[in-house]
């Protein structure tokens, strides 16, 4: 620790004497769930060693009050920072402030002074055009992900393997497993108390598409290999998938509350539960279980459809609106090359766990544990060492070092969700929308998202019956509210994004 003070001492007396030393003020929202202070983070004292650039900080943990916060600061009589990180911009954002000058243009600026990124955005071309908006602007910059958050589904390993089953794959298969996890009291306790599956509502119900050979997105919208939009509710696929899920459910291999049960309420905390859940949806299975009993969940791949695995990526490798320069920044140029550090393997690590031999070491096999020693557990818990995990920043995420994490167990999860990358698939390119393009289309994803979504709960329950006459009033009923003008508004935006 006397070595770190002294380095740091060391780096603060020779900035001012080379001339790095330079101060901007920031602010952004650091997501709902934090409880760190930004300005007692070490992250921003290990990049001011890095780069002789301090911050004043303007920091915010609720959604709400950023909003207003970014309203009044570029309101005529705002005064704006000079950068926003972990921005939470919205499109509309980037574009009117972008048109405004307030946020300035940061494409003839990257090359220079942010090659690392530059390279990245060079190598794939397509998150260039994703962060360029209709203006032919970049106001905001990314964070890169190689594995973006997933609704993965999960099933659980020591239920199959009690019952000598296998794990499914494909809806039939599934099926039955289902069936024998509802029937064979797999946890042991000599109740009819298991939940074969979990399902929250219509839209994971629909993630069940992939089973189909479809990825839809929340448009319930997907671009086939020949470049045409294809809207699946008017699909026959879409017909068999209410069929089935139809009787899933009628057989009481669903939850029966999954249509009205809220995530909160299915989230199991008593570490000594019994466990009832035999597969869900989730980002893991730390979402609705306590640490001890994940261990017995393994990644479900992707069910089979004509010989194919795919899955829908929900977000892609990229987050949008994560960083920012405004009008107000004296150099802009010195700010970039600040946030470039991000963009590299070493700069990424270390805004994720702090610098190797101080806050973590790395063991024989390559795994990395958090250094021992009350002062850095105290660091931890009090969120003052990482800047990472929560809020959106521009960062590229350092997948391998994530994935070599020493805990077992955490470990084991992370390498179980990453075996579903080879089959993610984007449903739809990356697209920006202008406002009126988004007046034009909100009002019919309204109408049509909330039909598609009430009809299927309506389908699924048996409220009503799936034959020729209602699926004919079904599809009806979306040519009525749109469908046709939807579809012709995607493959307008479409035929424009698509290389």
């Amino acid at each position: 620790m006397f070595r770190r003070i002294l380095c740091i001492l060391t780096v603060l007396i020779l900035l001012p004497a080379i001339g790095l030393a330079q101060s901007f003020s920031m602010a952004g929202f650091d997501g709902q769930d934090s409880t760190r202070f930004w300005e007692s983070n070490d992250f921003f004292n290990r990049m001011n060693q890095r780069t002789g650039i301090s911050f004043t900080f303007d920091q915010y943990t609720d959604a709400a009050k950023w909003q207003a916060a970014k309203d009044a600061m570029f309101a005529p009589d705002g005064q704006l920072p000079d950068v926003l990180f972990k921005a939470s911009l919205t499109s509309d954002e980037l574009i009117r402030y972008t048109d405004s000058g307030q946020l300035i243009d940061l494409m003839p600026l990257l090359e220079q002074h942010a090659p690392n990124l530059w390279a990245l955005l060079t190598e794939n071309p397509e998150w260039l055009r994703a962060i360029t908006l209709p203006n032919g602007k970049i106001g905001a910059l990314p964070m890169i992900q190689a594995v973006s958050t997933q609704n993965i589904m999960w099933i659980n390993q020591d239920w199959l393997t009690a019952l000598n089953l296998e794990i499914p794959t494909d809806m039939a298969s599934l099926r039955e497993v289902l069936i024998a996890f509802r029937d064979r009291d797999p946890n042991g306790n000599y109740k009819a108390d298991e939940i074969p599956m979990l399902f929250l509502g219509p839209w994971e119900l629909k993630m069940f598409s992939h089973a189909y050979g479809v990825v839809v997105n929340d448009y319930n919208l997907y671009l086939d290999q020949s470049g045409k939009v294809c809207f699946w509710p008017l699909e026959d696929s879409f017909v068999t998938f209410l069929e089935d899920v139809h009787g899933l459910y009628a057989d009481k291999l669903l939850d029966p509350d999954g249509f009205s049960v809220s995530d909160s309420l299915r989230l199991v905390t008593e570490d000594d539960a019994t466990n009832t859940y035999g597969a869900f949806f989730a980002p893991t299975p730390l979402n609705l279980l306590p640490y001890n009993l994940t261990g017995s969940y393994v990644l479900l791949e992707p069910l089979v459809y004509e010989g194919q695995q795919i899955y829908r990526d929900l977000f892609g490798p990229l987050r949008r609106g994560t960083f920012a320069i405004t009008s107000a920044c004296s150099d802009p140029a010195a700010v970039l090359s600040w946030v470039d550090t991000l963009y590299t393997e070493e700069g990424a690590i270390e805004a994720m766990a702090g610098t190797k031999d101080v806050h973590y070491t790395v063991d024989g096999q390559g795994y990395w544990h958090w250094s021992q020693g009350d002062m850095e557990q105290l660091m931890l818990t009090s969120g003052s060492l990482s800047i990472v995990d929560t809020g959106e920043m521009p960062i590229l995420f350092p997948k391998a070092f994530n994935n070599s994490f020493g805990e077992e167990g955490v470990r084991r999860i992370t390498l179980e969700a990453d075996r579903l990358t080879p089959f993610l698939h984007q449903p739809f390119p990356y697209y920006t929308l202008t406002p009126e393009q988004r007046q034009q289309v909100n009002p019919l994803q309204q109408e049509l998202g909330r039909y598609v979504d009430v009809s299927i709960g309506q389908f699924v329950t048996g409220e009503v019956p799936i034959n020729e006459t209602t699926i004919a009033e079904f599809r009806a009923g979306l040519i009525q509210r749109g469908a046709d003008e939807m579809i012709a508004f995607w493959q307008g935006v479409a035929d424009t994004i698509t290389p």
